[in-house]
């Protein structure tokens, strides 16, 4: 009987060593069937709009399972992007408040509240979280970046200025035309006549295709007088940005008139049109030219262009010249009323786009309205614009 007990001890071993482990595995098993209702029950929240309820149901479960932490992440950034700041803050609080959070979780989760706070207009927090990330390397360029975005939006240029010295070489180059523009904020900003032009030729000097410094600069030296200066500075706009050329026009006509350099202003309008500067200077030459009592050659000029392309500005410049020519009558009196029509047409239409989201304007933007891109708004191409 003993030798019988002493063979079962082994069977009886083997088998609460398999009770054991199916007991372990059924508990998985129940606990994962829980998990997967709840999310399930979540979900079902948030498909009915019961978001505080499925918050309240995420933040318990965060207390189950570390493995439910990208989860939280990512249902976080789902209620930031849907406008539910509030709820997007509770999830990433909760998450910082783990102490089983690893350095790295925290430093994500914290990246998500910054982008929480600035999200819902605190941006004093959101600056605290990223200016304290910047000291993290794996973070320190999206930390900076963001904070580069706050100081646009609270206008503190050179904050951004300086935060973006810090970035590597590399993103610091695909910033420059941004960094121009913080540089022509802080000349618009400022008092004196010196200090406007100092920020404005550090702006040139980051980016010599900033055409919103060229520009800035010739109207500063016309208003100074110094007319060689102003000249060097419209030359500049046209090899830097060409479709800026246009707005320069009114400094252009008035720096050598004052100059009395009528072949000089002749000879910079022939070479704006030659690099496509649009039917805005086409018409000033044609201007020119009839000044110069060459009413033939301006006509040619004008129809040339429109025949290569066609805009309702250079129509109606040549239906005025007709009109002017024209003997009184019917004949006159409907091309007036033609040239009225098309005046009104151009007068309703907006004469700029944003190049990055298509937002129109009767004004030029330095900054868009609408998408919030920096120098991506110019004069409209084609039928309607230059």
């Amino acid at each position: 009987m003993l030798e019988i007990l002493f063979l079962l001890l082994p069977v009886a071993a083997a088998y609460g060593w398999y009770m054991g482990r199916r007991s372990i595995r059924q508990s998985q098993h129940q606990k994962q069937n829980k998990l997967s209702r709840d999310y399930f029950t979540g979900l079902n929240f948030l498909l009915s709009n019961e978001s505080d309820k499925a918050v309240d149901l995420f933040i318990t479960m965060l207390d189950v399972d570390d493995e439910t932490i990208d989860t939280h992440l990512s249902l976080g950034s789902l209620f930031r992007k849907r406008g539910e700041v509030d709820r997007s803050i509770r999830i990433h609080q909760n998450l910082i408040a783990r102490p089983s959070l690893t350095t790295e979780q925290r430093d994500i989760a914290m990246m998500e509240l910054g982008k929480d706070y600035m999200a819902a207009g605190f941006y004093d927090r959101a600056e605290e979280i990223f200016t304290n990330l910047v000291s993290q390397d794996e973070h320190s360029e999206e930390a900076e970046t963001q904070l580069i975005s706050i100081y646009q939006i609270t206008k503190e240029w050179q904050n951004a200025i300086d935060t973006t010295k810090r970035l590597s070489r590399k993103r610091q180059q695909c910033l420059k035309p941004i960094t121009a523009h913080f540089y022509c904020q802080l000349s618009d900003e400022a008092t004196t006549e010196e200090l406007k032009v100092k920020k404005l030729l550090q702006a040139v000097k980051l980016d010599p295709q900033c055409g919103r410094a060229w520009l800035s600069l010739s109207k500063i030296y016309l208003d100074s007088g110094k007319q060689s200066e102003c000249k060097q500075s419209l030359y500049a706009l046209l090899d830097g940005d060409i479709e800026l050329f246009a707005d320069g026009l009114s400094v252009a006509k008035q720096v050598y008139r004052d100059s009395q350099d009528e072949s000089g202003y002749q000879q910079l309008l022939l070479k704006a049109i030659e690099a496509g500067a649009g039917v805005s200077v086409v018409i000033a030459l044609a201007e020119l030219k009839i000044a110069q009592q060459d009413i033939e050659s301006a006509e040619t000029l004008v129809l040339d262009n429109l025949y290569r392309h066609p805009t309702m500005k250079g129509f109606q410049h040549l239906m005025q010249a007709h009109i002017k020519q024209a003997e009184d009558g019917q004949a006159k009196q409907s091309l007036t009323m033609l040239g009225k029509l098309v005046e009104q047409q151009i007068k309703y239409r907006p004469s700029y786009r944003c190049h990055a989201c298509g937002f129109p304007s009767h004004g030029l933007y330095w900054h868009c309205p609408s998408c919030k891109q920096w120098g991506s708004i110019k004069r409209i191409k084609g039928l309607d614009g230059e």
